[in-house]
């Protein structure tokens, strides 16, 4: 699942950023998925707005599970009590494996278009 971001205190000191399959958009967010960082490539400039939007949209809010997830093992390891930590509302473990699987695996092939038959 790679390298999980340093937390001291209650802001992250490091997060990689989450990075769309084509490697073109990559985004920095908050624990809540506000965008601190955003950057897309010019090939992607060409992109249908809305599409382009529901992708940024969805790496923001993977961006944000992975950071709270990060969250929640800090605040276990410093032995804060599970009833505490879920009164914060942070994703849990299943949450992001869902959410990843989501990402990797929505591949249900190319879009149909006037090319294709039905």
């Amino acid at each position: 699942m790679g390298e999980q971001p340093m937390l001291r205190g209650s802001e992250p000191v490091a997060q990689r950023p989450t990075v769309s399959r084509t490697s073109d958009i990559s985004v920095r967010t908050t624990e809540r998925g506000l965008p601190i960082q955003l950057k897309i490539g010019a090939g992607e400039m060409s992109r249908a707005p809305d599409d382009l939007a529901r992708e940024i949209l969805s790496l923001c809010q993977l961006s944000a599970l992975r950071l709270q997830v990060a969250r929640r093992r800090d605040l276990l390891e410093r032995g804060f009590t599970p009833a505490v930590i879920r009164g914060l509302n942070l994703a849990t473990e299943e949450e992001l494996a869902k959410a990843e699987e989501a990402a990797s695996g929505d591949d249900e092939g190319p879009p149909e278009t006037w090319m294709t038959s039905r």
